[in-house]
């Protein structure tokens, strides 16, 4: 799994709820790890994603909307869109 994966997984979830990217928000708890093992990476852990979400922070192409100093109530930025949207369409 990479940073890109995880931004889909933000995109995914707009398709499943029909909502825009500003009203999604998901929280990369341990909850979320076994649906990632069965579905994307075997060897992922909650470490591993939340440096994934550092770099997609860094880059901002996801924002944290809260000041919780964990990783919850994560959001897509228009960025992170554009990026999720390239990859989907260049498949």
């Amino acid at each position: 799994m990479n940073e890109i994966d995880l931004l889909e997984l933000f995109y995914q979830e707009m398709r499943l709820q029909g909502k825009p990217h500003n009203q999604i928000f998901l929280s990369l708890t341990e909850e979320l790890i076994p649906y990632l093992q069965d579905n994307i990476d075997v060897g992922m852990t909650l470490e591993k994603l939340e440096k994934l979400a550092d770099i997609c922070i860094a880059n901002e192409w996801l924002e944290r909307t809260t000041a919780d100093p964990h990783y919850n109530f994560l959001s897509l930025t228009p960025a992170g869109l554009q990026v999720v949207l390239a990859r989907e369409y260049n498949r």
